[in-house]
């Protein structure tokens, strides 16, 4: 099926995109599933699990309509609400800060340390 990527088809729960994704392939628990997070976003539900998803868009390649969960936007809901990880709040620091998400490197310096979500 052919969508324009700027439609976002409400899911139809059908559960296809459970089986590639990989975190829920690790966590094997429904609200980490894309699903799972598609009922909790139509629900109003905002909850740290959003943080959970890569982002890698698998799931809506399997998607027999094409939906997004959107996790950008659902993201930057909850930060708009004051709902962050710790992780997520020294990366946004440090992006603001020093123009990167390790934090302060000098040139040729490799981060110890990768904060993300």
């Amino acid at each position: 099926m052919l969508i324009d990527l700027n439609e976002n088809p409400t899911c139809t729960e059908c559960g296809l995109c459970r089986e590639v994704c990989p975190v829920f392939q690790i966590q094997q628990r429904e609200e980490y599933s894309p699903r799972g997070r598609a009922m909790l976003d139509s629900a109003g539900i905002q909850t740290l699990v959003f943080y959970q998803c890569t982002l890698c868009r698998t799931c809506r390649i399997v998607c027999p309509v094409g939906h997004d969960p959107s996790g950008e936007t659902l993201r930057s809901g909850l930060i708009a609400v004051g709902e962050e990880t710790p992780a997520n709040q020294v990366m946004i620091a440090n992006i603001r800060q020093y123009g990167n998400p390790f934090g302060p490197l000098a040139e040729g310096e490799i981060p110890k340390t990768l904060t993300c979500c």
